[in-house]
């Protein structure tokens, strides 16, 4: 992409095996709302959400004059962390889980992520799941 990397940071994974293995997300109907569901059962995936939420709080309050911030992340983490960001919103609607290479913008207002819109590269490129 051409762009320096200014920090590496480990994070944890929202995969464990027996409750939500490798890419389950990959095979789920509505990844996004189960994500939801799952976040209110398990207390080590919500921290898992909130780890990412907050490093993500961090990079933005901390970014000069409103600068865009890009963080790259795996998934079974960045899923989770993106519903934990807007935890009232439909996710249903969300569509399917992010694949190689396709992004999320979310948007931060006073203090809060206020809205996400995806960026997937089949629509870039036509491609077909």
């Amino acid at each position: 992409m051409g762009y320096a990397v200014d920090d590496t940071i480990d994070l944890p994974s929202g995969y464990l095996p027996g409750q939500i293995a490798h890419h389950d997300q990959w095979h789920w109907l509505q990844p996004y709302r189960r994500y939801a569901e799952l976040l209110a059962q398990l207390p080590w995936l919500a921290a898992v959400a909130d780890a990412h939420r907050e490093l993500w709080t961090r990079l933005v309050a901390a970014a000069p004059d409103r600068a865009a911030v890009l963080v790259i992340c795996h998934g079974g983490g960045i899923e989770p962390g993106l519903v934990t960001c807007l935890p009232h919103a439909d996710h249903a609607t969300w569509g399917p889980p992010l694949a190689h290479c396709d992004g999320a913008h979310l948007c931060f207002d006073r203090g809060n992520f206020v809205a996400l819109e995806f960026h997937r590269v089949q629509d870039v490129v036509g491609l077909t799941r």
